[in-house]
């Protein structure tokens, strides 16, 4: 009779381990494909920057297990069909035209705490008439300070200086890991203290796309000085979660993220990352805002669902505007650029209290 109930006990203790085993498998999978540093290198994160200015843009190599990744995420020649667009060229002149600056390199200890000698990093593209006014620009998932060029030129004209921040998992980051906002919003108020401590009085305008537009309102919530003058967020999410919930097809293959995957997946990411995607949430932090916040998305945008702007927007205890780009995906704010600049511009002018350049699309 003992030896049947340890037999019994020992079939129970092992199924358990290989349940708990399998489920560990499956959430280190799914992070893989979200959260590390390959899956970030995707897009422009994993392009050399040599092969856009130069026009020989040619993908680094894929080790196969990278090929049956971008395959199964379905991504696998995005970057290869941008490279073909009529819009590339317009792109490689304004990448060029930021490496011929080229950005200064400003780097600071990581207000996060990971280790002694953890740093962040970011561009910094100071502009050559005096200027007070200072933009924070963060970018997309798979994304890196250059490309957003062309906004940086744009703004640049607009007479402002512009720091990048590298954010987790991108670029010149230190971080392994990808955060989507959640621990990028402590590096983003250790930039605003930056600013404020090497500079006199500077005026502070956070904007950012899609992953950029999570970390701004992830930020908006924490207490911020009186220099952060207002924010711009251009088709950004509710929530982590949520976000990988109801558009999972285009970073997971379909069907994985259920409701077992999720968990999973918030288990892994809370060992090996330090958050939950639980807390990683917009609309939370955003009930506590006090940042005037312009909220921008398109139409027809697929990839972050055009419904989460009303829900971000509701949330916003702050002052608010919304911008509707009719016909526009996912960051396509260029669909209609006159719309676009002319709403940004005015709610600007409105907070910085001082008139403008026109814009010009960086004179094109």
């Amino acid at each position: 009779m003992a030896k049947q109930k340890k037999g019994k006990l020992l079939k129970a203790t092992l199924g358990l381990a290989a349940a708990s085993a399998a489920y560990y498998a499956l959430g280190n999978f799914l992070y893989g494909l979200v959260f590390t540093r390959r899956a970030a290198s995707r897009g422009f994160a994993g392009w050399p920057v040599d092969g856009i200015v130069t026009g020989e843009a040619v993908r680094r190599p894929k080790s196969p297990v990278e090929k049956v990744l971008a395959r199964l995420t379905g991504q696998s020649y995005e970057m290869e069909g941008f490279i073909k667009s009529p819009n590339f060229r317009e792109f490689q002149a304004d990448v060029q035209w930021y490496m011929d600056r080229p950005p200064e390199k400003a780097v600071i200890p990581s207000p996060r705490g990971a280790s002694r000698d953890a740093r962040i990093h970011a561009d910094v593209i100071r502009n050559e008439a005096p200027s007070d006014v200072w933009l924070i620009l963060l970018h997309g998932f798979t994304c890196c300070p250059w490309s957003n060029a062309g906004l940086v030129r744009e703004f640049h004209r607009w007479g402002f200086n512009v720091l990048q921040p590298h954010l987790c998992g991108h670029g010149e980051s230190e971080d392994p890991f990808v955060s989507m906002g959640w621990l990028d919003r402590i590096d983003v108020l250790a930039w605003i203290n930056y600013l404020i401590d090497e500079y006199e009085d500077p005026k502070i305008i956070l904007f950012g796309s899609s992953m950029g537009a999570g970390t701004v309102m992830m930020t908006t919530g924490e207490a911020l000085p009186d220099n952060v003058i207002c924010a711009i967020e251009d088709c950004g999410y509710t929530s982590v979660r949520d976000l990988l919930a109801s558009a999972a097809g285009h970073v997971l293959p379909e069907g994985l993220l259920t409701e077992l995957g999720l968990s999973a997946l918030d288990a892994v990411t809370r060992l090996r990352a330090g958050f939950s995607l639980k807390e990683a949430s917009c609309v939370k932090q955003l009930k506590k805002s006090k940042t005037p916040t312009l909220f921008v998305h398109g139409e027809e945008d697929d990839s972050v669902p055009f419904r989460m702007l009303q829900e971000v927007y509701d949330a916003a205890a702050c002052e608010k505007a919304m911008l509707t780009i009719p016909g526009a995906g996912h960051s396509e704010f260029l669909k209609s650029p006159e719309l676009f600049f002319g709403t940004v511009q005015a709610f600007i002018i409105k907070h910085l209290g001082r008139e403008l350049p026109p814009y010009s699309i960086a004179g094109k």
